[in-house]
């Protein structure tokens, strides 16, 4: 089942006890919005990242270049810049390939390879294209810090790699809880690059992926982050969390032929405490919005160095 296509296009071939679960739950949120039609789901969007999403579902509108693509016409900088991050990995199926401006003289390169990839979606650039055939097709990931030298790349810490696969989940750093329930691998979204300094020396960026599920007539999205600092010279995450959950499940028909749909969206920031912890700054999870109470605080974990 191909959980790109807009997910109103789903049919019924799904868990209808878990969806029957799903529409309870959904009742049961004292926040949660019933509008008469599809048309009137949007006006209940009030996130902009939720919105990117939705509207590429439903309309096809293509979100913003998160990753820095590089076009494929460039194989110079292609291939100087894989030869660089992934050196092992040269021969790999590449897909998303990416080169994104951060602070200073830094980059933040990005690539991914599968065994299998879906056709491409683009024939002039590098995007979109880390995306599994099969539970047993393997993917590469690389994430990596690196600097521009000369007609090239140097590295500026040892990059981050991981190799997984979908039967895996639980081996991925980028790996979230769906709708249903299930731990899936999600889909690169894009690069957060908000100030998340984790004291006066150490800074991190974003990398946000995601998670579709679709019912026959509706859906659900979910978005989680990963942060990445260098610690000890080699980039790698030290936090994940999710930021934002949204659904809408269709529900009563009306006589008019429209039906009406039930929208719950909750939206998640990380707030840098001024506390700190064996010198790492503490980090606040909490849900966005006048009245929200999902909170928790995450301390730096000198022996596992990560936050906890």
């Amino acid at each position: 089942m191909d959980f790109r296509q807009p997910f109103y296009l789903f049919i019924e071939a799904l868990d209808m006890h878990k969806l029957l679960l799903t529409l309870l739950l959904a009742a049961a949120f004292s926040h949660a919005q019933t509008v008469r039609s599809l048309r009137k789901v949007a006006g209940q969007i009030h996130s902009p990242e939720i919105m990117a999403h939705y509207q590429e579902q439903i309309n096809g509108t293509a979100k913003l270049d998160g990753f820095g693509y590089l076009a494929k016409s460039d194989q110079t900088t292609v291939n100087a810049l894989l030869s660089v991050i992934a050196p092992q990995h040269r021969q790999a199926n590449w897909g998303l390939i990416g080169l994104k401006p951060w602070r200073d003289d830094l980059w933040i390169a990005t690539a991914c390879a599968a065994e299998q990839v879906r056709p491409q979606k683009s024939d002039s650039a590098y995007y979109d294209e880390c995306t599994y055939l099969s539970d047993d097709a393997k993917s590469v990931m690389a994430v990596a810090l690196v600097r521009r030298s000369g007609n090239g790349f140097e590295l500026a810490a040892e990059p981050w790699i991981e190799t997984t696969q979908l039967s895996n989940p639980e081996q991925s750093t980028f790996s979230l809880t769906n709708h249903m329930g299930d731990l899936v691998i999600g889909d690169p979204d894009r690069l957060d690059l908000a100030s998340y300094t984790l004291n006066e020396q150490t800074r991190a960026f974003g990398l946000r992926y995601s998670a579709l599920v679709g019912y026959s007539g509706g859906g659900a999205m979910s978005q989680a982050m990963t942060l990445f600092a260098v610690i000890d010279g080699k980039l790698k995450p030290v936090l994940s969390v999710s930021t934002f959950d949204f659904e809408d499940l269709a529900g009563d028909w009306n006589r008019d032929g429209t039906r009406q749909h039930h929208v719950e969206s909750a939206e998640y920031v990380l707030v840098m405490d001024k506390t700190a912890n064996s010198g790492f700054r503490d980090i606040i999870w909490r849900e966005k919005g006048a009245g929200k109470k999902q909170q928790k605080k995450y301390r730096w974990d000198a022996v596992q160095k990560a936050y906890r």
